[in-house]
C-alpha cells in the first residue's frame, strides 16, 4: 500500500471511530522521534492508527491501560512500599490493587501521530 493509500485508510479509520463514538475526546499520541528538540516550533507528522483506548495522564505522562496498567501498578506498589516499610508484601499488593482500580482510566480515541 502507498504511503498515501496508508494516511486515507488511517484517516477514513478514524472518522469511523469518530461516527460511532462522538461523545468520546479524540485525543493525538505523538511519537517522540517526531520532535527531535525544541529549536522549532512545528514538525511534520503523519497520520497513524486511531483505536478506542483508556488512558490515565499522571506526572507529565499519559499511559494507556491496555499497554501500561502494570507498570501504573507497579508505581503504586514502590510508593507505599517507600512510604510504609513496615508493611508486608501481601498487604503491599492488597493496597496497591485497591489503588490501581480507583485510577481514573478515560475511555477515548487515540490516534497515533507518527513519522512521515
Amino acid at each position: 500500500m502507498k504511503r498515501i493509500e496508508k494516511r486515507k485508510s488511517n484517516i477514513d479509520e478514524l472518522l469511523e471511530l469518530i461516527r460511532e463514538n462522538p461523545d468520546l475526546e479524540i485525543v493525538p499520541m505523538v511519537d517522540t522521534d517526531i520532535i527531535g528538540s525544541d529549536d522549532f516550533a512545528w514538525w511534520v507528522a503523519s497520520w497513524g492508527s486511531a483505536s478506542i483506548e483508556e488512558i490515565y495522564n499522571h506526572d507529565e505522562r499519559c499511559y494507556v491501560r491496555s499497554k501500561d496498567e502494570d507498570e501504573v501498578g507497579e508505581l503504586i506498589f514502590d510508593r507505599l512500599e517507600m512510604n510504609n516499610p513496615s508493611w508486608s508484601d501481601s498487604y503491599l499488593q492488597e493496597q496497591t490493587d485497591k489503588e490501581l482500580a480507583e485510577v481514573e482510566w478515560e475511555k477515548v480515541i487515540a490516534v497515533r501521530i507518527n513519522l512521515p
